[in-house]
């Protein structure tokens, strides 16, 4: 029996994503075609432009995230009784940080750690390939861990946001595996400079500290992808989420001897950062604790943050506010001395844990704590006042220097933030001070966090 299909009978109509997938994949052929037949300079410059675009929109996006959900949580603890106001203190981080490790566990993997080490790995021992999917999951898991209170900073999730965009952007234009790393590093950073603003900062950082070259052919595309990152982040999130600017006070030859006992006495915090980090790391490594849920152990380490939190309230989420409060001298010098103690031991629970976070902006917050304290003891001792922010900001470069290994960042981030030459000096003694003093410490080894 032969069947027969009247001749009118519609032929098979393509589905709408087959149709949309096609369209996408001609364009990008277009595209990739188009892209290659550019000089490299040409063609690193352009990538880099798309890449800081990229990246300083999803840093506003990530920081709504944290915005939205610091007003839903803890910035509503004080309209609560006081019980309920403790118990919550303390159940708030835990949540946040078991979530955003289950995210993470479930949906994206391989965006588990801090942000920078999971990049550095990525450029240097594979092709500098990550997935699209991680910057959306990377997004919501710290502005869950930080939006509840864990102590972290928004540089290294947004270090690897932007590295995800730069290396998905890559991918599209069909880069070679040597130029697809350099778009991933302008990427990192990218997400760095639309953190706090200092698009030079976050190029050294990128070359001493991620690729450690100066003389890569990845510059064109870093410094470009830092300055538009840092231009659509200021169009898109304003002045005020960025580090308060200040200006240096002159106070003759005794700055230097002020500030190099600074540098001597301040930056051991960041081997005692490195090491509470590595302690807890450890521990949460421990055999015998792997036979309990993964998100147990990031939760015990947020509970024991809002414990931390009941005496030392500014141990939460990025802590900011009371960096610029120390960059303006506004911070009291015991309480920055006990604070800069308090975060030690809250970012080392939150991310040696399992949180999900930066370790760059709590390392800002321990050193510019940790000056004011100094500059407090000065003054009580020897009667030596000047701006009490200046200390503030020469201790954030040692910290800076001391747990990355990074004098040149650290130095020039001080003049970003300063935007006063007249500081170099003082600056540029203090933290050589503090990397001859751990350098002994710490070797040559590269940081992970």
């Amino acid at each position: 029996m032969i069947e027969c299909r009247a001749m009118d009978d519609p032929a098979p109509v393509p589905s709408l994503q087959r149709l949309s997938s096609a369209v996408w994949r001609g364009i990008r052929e277009d595209a990739s075609r188009l892209f290659s037949g550019l000089p490299l300079v040409q063609q690193l410059v352009l990538t880099g432009a798309l890449v800081g675009l990229a990246a300083g929109v999803s840093t506003f996006v990530f920081d709504w995230l944290i915005v939205l959900a610091e007003s839903g949580t803890l910035d509503r603890l004080h309209l609560l009784p006081q019980p309920l106001r403790v118990l919550l203190l303390i159940l708030l981080p835990a949540l946040g940080a078991a979530g955003g490790w289950m995210m993470i566990d479930y949906f994206c993997p391989e965006a588990q750690g801090h942000g920078f080490d999971v990049v550095a790995k990525s450029i240097a021992e594979g092709e500098g390939r990550m997935r699209g999917r991680l910057n959306l999951v990377k997004s919501l898991a710290s502005a869950l861990t930080i939006g509840f209170g864990g102590s972290a900073g928004r540089e290294g999730p947004s270090i690897q946001i932007g590295a995800s965009a730069g290396s998905w952007i890559g991918q599209q234009l069909r880069l070679p595996v040597r130029d697809l790393k350099m778009v991933t590093a302008a990427g990192a950073a990218a997400g760095l400079a639309a953190a706090f603003g200092t698009p030079l900062a976050a190029v050294f950082f990128t070359m001493e500290v991620m690729l450690r070259d100066f003389a890569t052919e990845a510059f064109p595309a870093v410094v470009i992808a830092s300055v538009t990152a840092v231009a659509a982040a200021r169009f898109l999130l304003g002045s005020e989420r960025f580090l308060v600017k200040m200006t240096y006070e002159w106070q003759g030859t005794a700055d230097f001897f002020a500030y190099a006992c600074m540098g001597l006495a301040i930056s051991p915090l960041g081997v005692l950062y490195e090491r509470a980090m590595d302690l807890i790391e450890r521990v949460s490594r421990d055999p015998r604790l792997q036979r309990w849920p993964t998100w147990t152990k990031p939760a015990i380490g947020g509970g024991l943050v809002g414990l931390i939190a009941l005496a030392a309230p500014s141990v939460l989420g990025t802590g900011q506010s009371t960096i610029n409060s120390a960059l303006g001298g506004q911070l009291s010098g015991l309480h920055g001395a006990a604070a800069s103690g308090a975060k030690i031991a809250a970012t080392a629970l939150t991310l040696g844990s399992g949180g999900s976070g930066g370790a760059f902006m709590p390392a800002i917050f321990i050193g510019a704590a940790a000056g004011r304290g100094w500059a407090a003891l000065l003054h009580r001792l020897f009667a030596f006042s000047p701006h009490p922010g200046t200390f503030a900001l020469i201790g954030m470069a040692c910290v800076i220097t001391s747990f990355y290994q990074a004098p040149v960042t650290a130095i020039v981030m001080a003049l970003e933030v300063s935007q006063d030459y007249d500081i170099l000096m003082p600056v540029m003694v203090a933290c050589v001070i503090a990397y001859v003093v751990t350098r002994r410490k710490r070797g040559e080894a590269m940081v992970e966090h």
